[in-house]
């Protein structure tokens, strides 16, 4: 095996050895603050694969606004498509800051719209992702307030407020939970487990490291990407 063969076992010992090319400048580390100014939710879903064997990737889920991209801890909520009252409380749950993390039962209805994202924002929440459908797409788009869904229609249900707040979500075998860390942007959503993410923010930092490393013998010293990863 070529020694600069692209695996995950050698993106996870990346920079072991200090060089003159590794140093890192404590500026340039990728924290939570700085996550998605420095890397991407493609640069988390594959240190999530390399340290676990698993992306944390919440699929389908994207922007309304392709450009939006905002990470933070998340608060859940799990209700009925049918019951987008759940949603309302769950705005009310969040603590300024927060990012509020709603699985729906299906997509049949819509859970979310422009009055949810209107209070959402007056109450201080950063973002909505929603496992279902969301309506009012130019309005909240208009309103600058960062919405990923899985989808949008028109038809909403009813104020019922059957769901649950603050409750563990499974969602397609990912197991979501109040106090996870969330990064999204263009390319998805994907979570973090609040106890491994100071182990995959160094992950996350070993990753940039090695793309940078590779960049520069692309286009310094012209080099073929097939030589370089070694296949």
């Amino acid at each position: 095996m070529s020694k600069n063969k692209i695996t995950p076992n050698s993106i996870l010992h990346f920079n072991k050895k200090a060089t003159e090319d590794e140093e890192v400048i404590m500026a340039d580390e990728i924290t939570l603050d700085n996550i998605l100014e420095k890397s991407s939710s493609d640069n988390v879903s594959d240190a999530m694969k390399n340290l676990y064997g698993e992306y944390g990737l919440v699929r389908d889920v994207k922007p309304l606004n392709g450009t939006d991209r905002v990470s933070g801890f998340i608060r859940t909520v799990d209700t009925n498509s049918n019951d987008w009252g759940t949603c309302i409380k769950g705005i009310y749950a969040c603590q300024p800051g927060e990012i509020l993390f709603i699985k729906c039962s299906d997509d049949e209805y819509a859970v979310w719209g422009e009055l949810a994202s209107s209070a959402a924002y007056a109450h201080g929440v950063k973002a909505t992702v929603i496992v279902g459908a969301s309506r009012d797409t130019s309005e909240i788009i208009e309103l600058g307030f960062p919405l990923f869904s899985r989808t949008t229609m028109s038809r909403a249900g009813l104020p019922l407020n059957r769901g649950v707040i603050g409750e563990d979500l499974l969602i397609n075998n990912l197991v979501i939970r109040t106090g996870d860390f969330a990064v999204c942007d263009s390319d998805g959503v994907v979570v973090i487990p609040r106890d491994k993410i100071d182990e995959v923010l160094e992950e996350v930092n070993n990753i940039k490291k090695f793309e940078q490393k590779i960049i520069k013998e692309l286009f310094e010293d012209n080099k073929r990407l097939d030589d370089i990863v070694g296949f």
